[in-house]
């Protein structure tokens, strides 16, 4: 201490490091995961890419690898929860609806749940192969299927509450059975689907999820 002045220079590099590894190793994972997505579509599955083989593909050594990622599985653990967060965000818009929605607003914000989880299909079907091995991928997708279902159930609550959600469902179970339902749906939908076909299904769940919630109380 020099007139009443406190040097901060070692917490400075502390947090310029940390944010420097930070950095590195978001470069180093999507370079890596570019090349998985590349073999995935080439008919690979995710189980079978060696860690030997990306790494020498991207250009890394090993001993880089495994400073920033502690398995293979880590990669797509760190992408899903990314993902996620996105999917969230769509689905807080969801979730804002109030009674003056119509079935086009639906409709709206479920196709942006649709254009959010739709960019990587290869990758998210690898995370979903992942869950019947990886305790951490099963994890995070059983938290990030939580946290839906939980925000769900509250924009039900609400509505009903509101006078705009049917009052006879029951919030939870109904928030779990359309969740499930998007799921299953959406994960074959991105897949293999084409674009004209999706619209047609985006059509159908959209009717789904008005003449569940909200249509009852407007007859």
């Amino acid at each position: 201490m020099a007139g009443g002045t406190v040097h901060h220079d070692g917490v400075d590099e502390k947090v310029d490091g940390r944010a420097t590894r930070a950095r590195r190793r978001d470069e180093t994972r999507t370079r890596v995961l570019d090349i998985v997505e590349r073999r995935l579509r080439d008919g690979e599955t995710f189980a079978d890419i060696k860690v030997g083989e990306l790494v020498a593909e991207a250009g890394l050594s090993r001993t880089t690898f495994y400073v920033y990622f502690p398995d293979k599985a880590d990669l797509l653990r760190a992408w899903y929860d990314e993902v996620s967060d996105s999917i969230m965000a769509a689905a807080g818009r969801w979730w804002s609806l109030d009674g003056t929605a119509t079935v086009d607003d639906v409709r709206a914000v479920l196709r942006g749940i649709v254009d959010a989880y739709r960019p990587h299909p290869e990758l998210m079907a690898a995370t979903h192969e992942a869950v019947g091995y990886d305790r951490g991928v099963r994890a995070a997708v059983e938290d990030a299927m939580s946290r839906y279902i939980t925000g769900l159930t509250e924009h039900i609550t609400a509505g009903q509450r509101a006078g705009f959600v049917d009052p006879a469902l029951p919030a939870a179970e109904t928030a779990y059975w359309l969740q499930w339902m998007a799921e299953r749906g959406l994960h074959r939908m991105v897949r293999v689907e084409e674009e004209r076909r999706t619209d047609a299904l985006l059509d159908a769940y959209s009717r789904i999820v008005w003449n569940t919630l909200y249509a009852p109380v407007q007859r």
